[in-house]
């Protein structure tokens, strides 16, 4: 007799000789135990839930307070650059490799000497006092150009 066959045999009397369902003991804990797995997966889900309804809520108020920009035509985008910079007289240093793409102006109040010494080649009427004056800085933080506000 071969392996094969005396293994068959050995099973075959195994299986007349073993019951073929499991004790009521032995299915009230197998139950027991798919119950219990069951609760611990339960806050998985709501865990996922609650991170998908916060997720969708910060889109949501993104997209409230942040609405997408209308693209600027570059007529409009110079016009309004060049409006805002008439008047302007460049500074001798301001010469700088950075382009002027996001220039702010900042209002300042000077003294007529402390316009000399920014080098701007403007003429102050009135000499005495304090000066107001825009400045033209570009986003180098450097002063670019200096008008006198009277």
């Amino acid at each position: 007799m071969n392996d094969h066959a005396r293994l068959r045999e050995i099973l075959a009397r195994l299986a007349v000789a073993q019951p073929r369902e499991a004790s009521p003991d032995t299915e009230e804990r197998i139950l027991a135990a798919f119950r219990a797995r069951r609760r611990r997966l339960r806050p998985a889900w709501a865990y996922w839930a609650s991170a998908a309804a916060c997720l969708a809520l910060g889109f949501g108020w993104f997209w409230m307070y942040h609405p997408a920009q209308s693209p600027v035509t570059a007529a409009t985008a110079n016009e309004s650059y060049h409006s805002a910079t008439a008047g302007f007289v460049a500074l001798p240093y301001a010469q700088s490799d950075v382009p002027m793409e996001e220039a702010i102006i900042v209002r300042v109040t000077l003294q007529p000497s402390e316009l000399r010494v920014l080098g701007a080649p403007i003429i102050v009427r009135k000499a005495t006092g304090r000066i107001n004056a825009d400045l033209l800085v570009g986003q180098d933080g450097v002063a670019r150009a200096v008008r006198v506000v009277e």
